[in-house]
């Protein structure tokens, strides 16, 4: 099974990247063609619920996959059932699920299409493949700005997360590119779009709280220990200066059908 880059990033996704993630999990999710009440649905890649909660706020019956087991440890008590397990080979018997949804999962591999085939694969015919990932035009100069902090500070860009961003990630980034990989992996109905999301963060601290959540930041913010961790997250607050627009990060959704 691949490295799990995420494991010491459960409460810091939950408590700041789940800022940007939750909002773009409900817009996902709105993007079914069909009501999901009662319908079991693959959450794959779940993270630490995001999906899954705007899952069930529509009643669907949920089902939890990612390679992380921190992630899915993130207030396990009150997730659904859930597994620890890579998406190109999903622990499911072929039409297990009802409809499969992949946030932000797909952008790691370099194989997209076997990912979504194998998505297929565990779904009923009939049901609805639902993804997202972000753009390759999505950009934030406030964003930059805590990363220049963060390297001015001492921290080091993880070399899987520079091969992530340089190999996987724009494969999938444009919506003529997510069609084609739905495609390839046999689906129908494909529809791809790329839109700007409001996600609802306005100000410098939400903007801190999201990107510190990230998992390239967690083993440098945890050798440095939670003072000075809080302290470079003030600094990081100031070198945003002036309050920064909207965060409206671009993100290509995906709805299809399995054959």
């Amino acid at each position: 099974m691949p490295e799990d880059h995420y494991a010491l990033s459960g409460p810091r996704w939950a408590l700041g990247a789940e800022l940007l993630y939750r909002p773009i999990a409900a817009a996902l999710v709105a993007t079914s063609p069909h009501p999901l009440t009662g319908r079991i649905v693959l959450d794959a890649g779940a993270g630490t619920g995001a999906v899954s909660a705007a899952l069930r706020q529509r009643r669907a019956r949920v089902l939890a996959l990612d390679l992380s087991h921190a992630m899915l440890a993130w207030r396990a008590a009150a997730r659904p059932p859930c597994a620890v397990a890579d998406i190109r080979a999903v622990p499911l018997p072929a039409g297990a699920v009802d409809d499969c949804a992949a946030a932000f999962v797909l952008n790691h591999l370099t194989d997209p299409a076997a990912g979504l085939a194998e998505l297929a694969r565990v779904t009923r015919p009939g049901g609805a493949i639902l993804a997202a990932v972000f753009g390759n035009d999505s950009h934030s100069e406030a964003r930059d700005r805590i990363d220049a902090a963060a390297l001015a500070a001492g921290w080091q860009v993880p070399a899987w997360y520079r091969e992530i961003k340089t190999t996987a990630a724009p494969i999938l980034g444009t919506a003529v590119t997510m069609a084609a990989a739905a495609r390839a992996a046999t689906l129908t109905h494909v529809h791809a779009e790329e839109r700007q999301l409001d996600v609802g963060i306005t100000g410098p601290a939400q903007l801190v709280r999201y990107r510190l959540g990230h998992p390239i930041f967690a083993p440098w913010l945890d050798a440095l220990g939670p003072h000075r961790a809080a302290h470079f997250a003030t600094q990081a607050e100031q070198s945003i200066a002036t309050p920064p627009p909207p965060y409206r990060p671009s993100v290509v959704f995906l709805r299809a059908v399995t054959p």
